[in-house]
């Protein structure tokens, strides 16, 4: 019986390469499976979410995505469609800490010096991805927000400060210093190591360029319960921050909840003027 089911297992073989071109059916929301390059040698893989239909007599928001550690494009793909059906597009990429690149980034990162040089590139990726989001039709250059979470809430802090198009960006579950995110991950960093870690990237941590994001409005989501960052650090992440801003603690872990993501939807709404239903 084994061997005659390994002769069937061909019939269930299918190209995985060829990514998939996604219809939603029934929300009259398209999703779009692309790769965009950032440098000669890079390539970011991306969804691309949007209304089916675009209103051309209107200009809509656009919201870029970044997942955290425990993540793909994939994480945010239900909320970026609710806020289709709202007339927003989104552009959801696949970090480089993502599943299918997670071994290779995180040996990279820890070294300190090759961390800044990788953590750059990374922060040019997300504002190539801005690029192509205002680039789309129909997408209102003056309205574009970010949602980041975890490790992706650091990077949105850095862009919030270097990129002055951002009009609105969620920090989700963040702190203020990238050798916390190493300490998590790196258990032998401690010490002389960990200090010449954190010295080394020091210039480059969320807490120096989240102080800089003024007058884009900043909304942090804090865990009670969080697994990875104590309340200390959530607190100190949000006092560095520049006003506009403000934060809601939810009992959950790290990974928030439901009425986190209610939140984050209805703060987005108000401040890039979303139609609450369409």
């Amino acid at each position: 019986m084994e061997r005659k089911a390994d002769n069937l297992r061909p019939l269930f073989d299918y190209d995985a390469e060829r990514p998939p071109a996604i219809e939603i059916a029934g929300t009259g929301v398209s999703v779009s499976d692309l790769t965009y390059q950032t440098a000669p040698d890079r390539g970011v893989r991306a969804y691309l979410v949007a209304p089916a239909e675009v209103d051309r007599s209107k200009r809509s928001a656009a919201i870029l995505f970044l997942h955290p550690g425990l993540g793909s494009r994939a994480t945010f793909l239900a909320e970026a469609v609710a806020l289709a059906g709202m007339g927003a597009a989104s552009l959801l990429v696949d970090a480089p800490w993502a599943a299918d690149t997670a071994a290779a980034w995180g040996q990279a990162v820890t070294d300190p010096g090759e961390a800044v040089r990788e953590h750059n590139r990374t922060v040019i990726d997300l504002r190539r991805g801005i690029d192509l989001l205002v680039a789309q039709p129909g997408v209102d250059p003056d309205r574009i927000g970010f949602v980041g979470h975890s490790v992706g809430a650091l990077f949105g802090a850095v862009l919030a400060g270097v990129d002055r198009r951002l009009r609105a960006a969620v920090l989700m579950t963040g702190t203020g210093r990238f050798v916390d995110v190493a300490a998590v991950n790196l258990p032998d960093l401690q010490g002389e190591k960990f200090e010449h870690y954190r010295r080394t990237l020091a210039e480059l941590d969320p807490a120096v360029w989240v102080g800089r994001a003024a007058p884009t409005p900043l909304f942090f989501q804090a865990a009670l319960r969080d697994e990875f960052f104590t309340e200390e650090q959530a607190r100190e992440f949000f006092e560095q921050a520049s006003e506009p801003k403000s934060l809601e603690w939810y009992d959950a872990g790290h990974f928030l909840d439901e009425a986190a993501r209610r939140d984050r939807v209805a703060w987005l709404a108000g401040v890039l003027s979303l139609e609450r239903s369409r």
